[in-house]
């Protein structure tokens, strides 16, 4: 039960007492406990004569003395409880607001948000924490009847959300209730037992027995409709439960029916979940998910679940690709639009954290976009004027000093799939082995999904610090084949001996010189001199 009390310093003569004061005789000699209200001037109460029920202090009083020590305390102060039907006495500076469970009794914590209060005295008080100030909130309470999780009022109830029992329990209404008809409603079963209850007013209560604190915070709030409570991580794997979702944006509160597409975050419960299919679900791991926060934010989030299955949401997403827990690659633009969508195009996507994927997207979206890890191999590799370094995840990582070195010679991949445009010296490179040496430039490899790539040797690293970008001079291209300057001897770039090795005829195409297997000099055949000496007439007559 809540209690209203204050400290009296009131000089002037004492015209009335109430139950639980004390007073004295004429001459002071004999300290009394009133069991009743005492008033000696009719009229002081509301300006009109007052009723009670004993006149004499022989029988609404009793004496103060040791023979009740065990029974009655008297109090160092003159504290009494607040019975006055004028509000400022309510909003007395000496007024505190106490909470007792039986002969239990404390005071209340500052109230930081709006709350209905159902006091001792039957009333129901509103409580602003903006000016921080007690007001009836209605000049009439309504008494209902409560049972059954349904409630009968004893007049209209318009726009009164609250209705008081005759024990003085603050009971709220789903609906508008007409008098002596019967509609859903809420009422705690004690003062330390809290429900969630939804008014008409479209604000959401946090209830006891006696106080219905307004929600006042930004965020959903996910409440099993059997105990009115907020519910535990595990509840979200039950069978056939029951919830409702509220979505508030400060204290404006609606009913919210969530997209399957779509994790909530459930701040009382500590995880996000996703409905879907008429079940709900929790992540089974970390990493990215289109997350609604809050019914204001909805986007790509990294997450953490911890040991004990909480959800911890780490960063928003930056402009970008992103790969979700769910298997599906979203964009996000953290410009104007500052949102996150599917992909809608069949394609390869690098996302933020540098891994690959091919996605096939159905245009007509009768089936779900399907998205597939490509691998790299391990080396550097070029893309749109970057370079980057496969890691053992098969994700690329931008180049780093400790990487570059100048003495060294190095495999750079230029993945088809990613670059619009080869650097120039490539490119040409790559005409050459074509038109010259019937082959290609393109490395293959016998795993599935790995990027296609033409490969070359690059040595002479250097790496600027400043723009944090690296620079390489080319050795040579996968399969380019030259003819030594001064031993006349034909060698072929090969990507695993890091450089030109010697060239062997190859039978089944006279025209296509081979990777010789031990990688030793030979003596080029009487064909290949005549087909690398047309090589080089061509490659003199073309400049």
């Amino acid at each position: 039960m809540l209690y209203h009390t204050r400290v009296f310093h009131d000089k002037k003569a004492t015209s009335s007492i109430e139950a639980g004061d004390f007073c004295t005789n004429s001459d002071h000699s004999i300290l009394y406990f009133a069991t009743d209200t005492i008033v000696v001037k009719p009229n002081i109460i509301s300006g009109k004569t007052a009723t009670y029920v004993y006149t004499t202090s022989t029988t609404n009083c009793l004496e103060a003395n040791d023979s009740y020590h065990d029974k009655y305390y008297a109090e160092k102060s003159k504290n009494r409880i607040v019975r006055n039907r004028d509000i400022d006495e309510y909003n007395n500076s000496n007024v505190e607001l106490y909470r007792c469970k039986g002969s239990h009794c404390r005071p209340v914590d500052a109230l930081n948000t709006i709350t209905y209060i159902a006091d001792i005295n039957k009333r129901i008080l509103k409580y602003d924490v903006n000016n921080k100030l007690y007001s009836f909130v209605y000049d009439k309470d309504i008494i209902c009847i409560f049972k059954d999780n349904k409630c009968t009022p004893n007049a209209d109830m318009k726009k009164n959300e609250f209705c008081i029992t005759y024990k003085g329990e603050l009971v709220l209404a789903q609906s508008s209730i007409k008098n002596r008809e019967t509609g859903e409603c809420y009422l705690s079963e004690g003062i330390n037992s809290y429900i969630y209850g939804y008014g008409f007013s479209q604000h959401l209560y946090h209830m006891n027995q006696f106080t219905a604190q307004m929600v006042d915070q930004t965020g959903y709030y996910i409440i099993n409709m059997f105990t009115n409570n907020t519910i535990e991580r595990i509840t979200y794997l039950s069978k056939n439960i029951n919830l409702v979702m509220y979505a508030c944006t400060h204290s404006s509160c609606h009913i919210y029916e969530p997209h399957e597409d779509t994790y909530y975050y459930d701040s009382q419960a500590k995880t996000i979940y996703r409905y879907k299919d008429g079940d709900y679900s929790l992540p089974s791991t970390s990493g990215y998910a289109y997350i609604s926060v809050d019914p204001t934010q909805t986007y790509i989030y990294k997450f953490v679940k911890a040991e004990s299955d909480e959800i911890k949401i780490q960063a928003m997403a930056n402009d970008g690709y992103y790969y979700t827990i769910d298997k599906e690659m979203y964009y996000c633009n953290l410009g104007e639009d500052h949102n996150c969508s599917p992909i809608d195009e069949t394609g390869y996507y690098i996302t933020n954290t540098g891994a690959t994927y091919y996605c096939i997207h159905d245009s007509e979206e009768l089936e779900a976009t399907e998205c597939t890890k490509q691998f790299c191999i391990n080396g550097q590799y070029y893309i749109e004027e970057t370079y980057y370094r496969c890691d053992s995840h098969s994700n690329f990582v931008p180049m780093k000093s400790r990487y570059c070195s100048y003495d060294e010679n190095v495999v750079i991949n230029f993945p088809l799939a990613l670059i619009e445009e080869l650097p120039g010296n490539v490119k040409q490179a790559v005409k050459d082995i074509s038109r010259h040496n019937n082959s290609t430039a393109v490395s293959y490899h016998r795993g599935k999904n790995y990027l296609k790539s033409i490969s070359g040797i690059f040595t002479n690293c250097t790496y600027n610090v400043e723009e944090s970008t690296s620079m390489f001079d080319l050795v040579c291209i996968n399969n380019y084949v030259d003819v030594d300057k001064e031993t006349d001897e034909v060698k072929i770039c090969s990507i695993e001996q890091l450089g030109y090795v010697e060239c062997i005829e190859n039978e089944e195409n006279p025209e296509k010189c081979n990777i010789s297997s031990d990688s030793k000099s030979i003596i080029p055949s009487i064909v290949m001199i005549i087909f690398f000496i047309l090589i080089s007439v061509i490659i003199i007559f073309n400049l």
